[in-house]
């Protein structure tokens, strides 16, 4: 019971599905406007006054490793269902993500689902949620349980996970770990201008990098998959570009890859994430919800077919 509603909660609903990356197949993006205060604009040239010696992108992130500074993310992410199930679920979250010494501590991010209309009950489980996670502790209000909560508690509390950046419908290349960014831009094919991010102009570099590659090179993978990546898993191709700016700072990245099950209902589901980050070096500190509006695990009213239900949300609905 108390693994199935770890799996529902953590990041937010965005990881409500449960990693099926581990038994998986071969694999596109979508662009948009972006707009900000006179504040960002502020944050984003100290930004770039304190990286404006870094010679190379892994050197210019850590120099953003400073506490109580971020910088904001906006995702959108699409599910594609192949087959007989042509549906497609959107996904978007906005947020902060917050940086300590030697890299993320914490984050405020906000989770929004568009849904194909025949989702039926399962609806609920993609209610808007909002996370909070810092200090191993991670606090999420609405969602799939905000109708189980106790009376005059908004926040559900679990512990002893470090801060999520990745969940199988978020950005599956986290560039705010340098390992993970060095690997993936070692796995540069072409490169090309990739016009005007953040206020800055960008190069585009793109390429393919397998899930072993990832696995190896970052630590949210490690932690979303469980165990390594075996078999054709191993080789799945994950297709990116990373759109660097003229300070070196990463101000999009795109990825889609496509995993496949076989059995009696075979399902095929492209990712497809666009990610940008804006305001470099803002400042943050993040803290939590207040302890009078915060219930654990044990205080909820949950009934033992709900959890079963929602197993694995995303597949049943391109399933059923």
């Amino acid at each position: 019971m108390r693994r199935t509603i770890a799996i529902l909660t953590g990041a937010t609903a965005a990881a409500l599905v449960v990693p099926v990356l581990v038994a998986a197949g071969p694999a596109s993006a979508r662009s948009a406007g972006n707009a900000r205060g006179t504040q960002n604009t502020q944050n984003t040239q100290d930004a770039r006054g304190t990286a404006g010696a870094a010679t190379d992108p892994v050197s210019a992130l850590k120099r953003h490793f400073r506490p109580h500074r971020g910088v904001r993310i906006s995702e959108n992410t699409k599910i594609i269902g192949r087959g007989g199930k042509q549906r497609t679920i959107l996904t978007r979250r906005d947020g902060v993500l917050e940086f300590g010494t030697f890299g993320p501590v914490a984050s405020d991010l906000t989770t929004k689902f568009t849904m194909p209309t025949e989702n039926g009950e399962l609806k609920g489980l993609f209610a808007p949620s909002r996370t909070i996670s810092l200090k191993g502790v991670t606090y999420t209000s609405g969602g799939a349980y905000a109708d189980a909560m106790p009376e005059g508690k908004k926040w559900l509390r679990t512990r002893g996970e470090s801060v999520t950046l990745v969940g199988p419908v978020q950005q599956i290349i986290s560039i705010v770990e340098p390992a993970t960014l060095k690997a993936t831009l070692a796995r540069t094919a072409a490169k090309r201008p990739g016009g005007t991010w953040d206020d800055t102009r960008t190069t585009v570099h793109s390429g393919t990098i397998t899930l072993a590659e990832l696995y190896r090179a970052s630590p949210a993978i490690r932690t979303m998959l469980g165990r390594k990546p075996t078999g054709p898993s191993a080789t799945l191709p994950v297709t990116w570009k990373i759109y660097l700016g003229s300070d070196r700072l990463v101000r999009r990245v795109v990825s889609s890859y496509t995993e496949s099950t076989r059995g009696l209902n075979s399902t095929e589901l492209t990712y497809v994430n666009d990610t940008r980050y804006t305001g470099w070096g803002m400042r943050s500190a993040l803290t939590a919800p207040p302890a009078d509006q915060v219930a654990d695990f044990d205080e909820l009213n949950i009934g033992a077919d709900q959890a079963a239900q929602a197993q694995n949300p995303v597949r049943e609905l391109f399933e059923n």
